[in-house]
């Protein structure tokens, strides 16, 4: 009876063990779980998966589409995602300051007045002319502490209060219908609101890029690996942040034919995937450390972080972990 148990424990041990060793077999194999926002910033994503780049390099994709870069930032602290491509670079740097050494960004923007995602409009009707002629004036702006906090430090340097400016945050969907009716009297918008507004007509530009006038370039986006992943799964890691450098190639190398998956994608009108602004991004080799030390200083200035931080915390290379 005892050698029975025994034979029947033994069993249940091997079983239990080969189910361990086939998960960790199945991860090995291939899954990568990339959460990305459906915006103009994963275009990467898309061509990679209409390119086969990850299938190239034996990864099977599970994609995750959310809705916003704190909700990235969630599902990776929960475990559920391992890259975050194109992702606000604000939550990163709150998270590094809460909690330290979840990832390590391998891209990011280089974000110019020319290719920039961001500009403040006004319609065509309007008095307003220059930046001094917003004092006492309402300006939507997109939800969040980081676009207002961006907004009243380009102000100062421009010489106009803060104070004097009324913010009025503003979700996408009801931004173009607020300045129609009046209820701002302009908007520091993003992509693909601000193109799809100057192309319809009835709206004018009244300044460029309000990141890069305080940053040029502007490291604003960035994509994230978590350190986790790439410590347990080193092949995979590596395998994926190659894949999406390899979308970037492609986007460099076909810019027209790649700008129409956002009609895909992201349901944008072909005359307007034809002319959003794509930011340029850097490769794994390109990531400037000096510029993210200078964005996450600007961030600091405005109070918009709690503390400076070190951005070598964020770039350096993840340890790799000895196995015997």
């Amino acid at each position: 009876m005892g050698s029975r148990l025994w034979a029947i424990s033994a069993a249940v041990i091997l079983f239990l063990a080969l189910i361990g060793f086939w998960t960790s077999a199945h991860k090995d194999a291939g899954e990568v779980r990339v959460a990305y926002l459906q915006i103009i910033p994963s275009l990467p994503v898309f061509v990679a998966q209409e390119q086969g780049l990850f299938d190239k390099e034996n990864l099977r994709l599970k994609s995750i589409a959310l809705g916003s870069s704190n909700d990235l930032v969630n599902a990776l602290v929960a475990g559920q995602a391992d890259i975050l491509p194109a992702t606000s670079l604000v939550p990163i740097i709150h998270l590094e300051i809460q909690s330290p050494g979840r990832v390590r960004i391998f891209s990011h923007s280089r974000m110019n007045d020319a290719n920039a995602l961001d500009k403040i409009i006004v319609r065509d009707s309007s008095p307003l002319h220059a930046i001094e002629d917003l004092r006492g004036k309402k300006v939507g702006v997109f939800p969040g502490t980081a676009p207002s906090h961006m907004l009243g430090a380009f102000f100062k340097k421009h010489g106009v209060d803060p104070a004097s400016v009324a913010m009025v945050q503003l979700p996408p969907q009801a931004q173009i219908s607020s300045l129609e009716s009046g209820a701002v009297d302009a908007l520091f918008a993003y992509e693909p609101v601000t193109t799809t507004a100057l192309v319809h007509g009835g709206y004018r530009q009244l300044f460029g890029s309000v990141y890069a006038d305080l940053l040029n370039p502007c490291p604003i986006g960035a994509s994230v690996i978590s350190r986790e992943f790439e410590r347990n799964h080193p092949r995979l890691a590596a395998g994926a942040v190659r894949t999406l450098q390899q979308g970037v190639d492609y986007m460099a190398a076909h810019p027209a034919e790649s700008r129409t998956l956002l009609t895909k994608y992201i349901k944008l009108p072909p005359e307007i995937a034809a002319r959003v602004n794509v930011a340029d991004v850097t490769l794994s080799n390109q990531v400037d450390t000096a510029n993210l030390q200078q964005f996450i200083d600007l961030l600091c200035q405005t109070g918009e972080i709690p503390e400076r931080i070190d951005a070598h915390r964020l770039v350096d290379p993840t340890p790799v972990v000895a196995t015997r």
